[in-house]
């Protein structure tokens, strides 16, 4: 009997010892398993989660903020990475999957070129949109408002005769808001003042004069007159301008109007320029899905590899 057991015992101890031995590859499988994962990225037999990364520009639809635009896109992206079986890894799902953003906030009566960043392509946002942006501007003449354009929560603050006001008139009142200019900021604007941004101010009913908004110094490096519906001159005109960063042109439309002894709402804003992005480049809404998006990244690449062969020429 004792030496049964002792066999026994014998069995038991190499039970023990080789039972990991048989374990191993099922702990070789999950090691592997993870492997796969940290190195998802570079698994050329894992679908990419960008088919494409890069700078494009759209043309901003009416009504729609920038970053509604931003996420029209980004939707646009993860539903076909998610078609094409993409997994998503992340932890937190608050945050968003795909990096897509905007490089200058248009507001949303806005319309014309906004410059989207999709991927590594959002790093050269601001690389790439240096220097002159270009815009043409309706501008109805005989009141204000105080959005200093026609958005429906604005209000009329007041009102002036402009049968005076001429051609000639605007011709001769433009060429001193050329080159460098102080302007003050729209009330209903971004800009911060104590913590709080102006337009939250402009909700709680105060004005420029009340918030004491200083003036800042702009550069309009181009200013020509538009004459859409002679029709309807002088009440209504637009123009056409080239300007660097931080212009309001709201702030220049109420300016010009001043100078013409009335007052002046701006009616219409379309971006024709930003950086080497020009509206011919601009996809339009009816034209996002992720073909067309790839297609505008790549035209983008073209153009921004033609930007940097230009300054790089200029530097030498």
């Amino acid at each position: 009997f004792e030496s049964k057991m002792t066999t026994l015992r014998v069995l038991i101890m190499m039970i023990s010892f080789i039972r990991p031995i048989i374990s191993f590859p099922q702990h070789l499988r999950l090691g592997t398993h993870r492997m796969s994962q940290k190195c998802y990225s570079t698994n050329t037999d894992t679908p990419p989660l960008y088919l494409r990364e890069g700078l494009l520009a759209v043309d901003k639809p009416l009504g729609l903020t920038s970053q509604d635009v931003v996420g029209k896109i980004r939707r646009i992206i993860e539903t076909d990475a998610k078609a094409r079986g993409v997994q998503d890894h992340r932890k937190k799902r608050r945050k968003p999957w795909t990096k897509v953003g905007h490089g200058g906030t248009l507001d949303p009566l806005a319309t014309g070129v906004l410059v989207i960043g999709v991927g590594r392509g959002t790093k050269n946002l601001q690389q790439y949109l240096t220097g002159s942006k270009a815009y043409q501007a309706g501008i109805e003449l005989g009141f204000q408002t105080t959005t200093l354009d026609l958005d429906p929560k604005g209000e009329i603050v007041g009102r002036e005769d402009f049968d005076h006001v001429t051609q000639k008139a605007i011709l001769d009142v433009l060429p001193q808001f050329r080159g460098t200019i102080e302007q003050i900021p729209p009330i209903f604007s971004a800009l911060k003042r104590g913590g709080k941004k102006l337009y939250e101010l402009g909700r709680e009913g105060k004005t420029a004069e009340d918030v004491i908004i200083e003036p800042r110094q702009v550069q309009i490096h181009a200013l020509d007159p538009i004459w859409k519906e002679e029709e309807n001159f002088p009440k209504t005109f637009g123009i056409d301008v080239e300007c660097g960063g931080g212009t309001y042109i709201r702030s220049l439309v109420r300016d010009i109007g001043i100078a013409l002894g009335t007052l002046a709402t701006m009616t219409s804003l379309q971006r024709s320029k930003q950086g080497v992005f020009r509206l011919e480049h601009c996809l339009g809404e009816n034209d996002w899905t992720v073909e067309n998006i790839c297609q505008a990244i790549e035209d983008g690449d073209e153009l921004l590899k033609l930007y940097d062969t230009v300054e790089g020429a200029r530097a030498e």
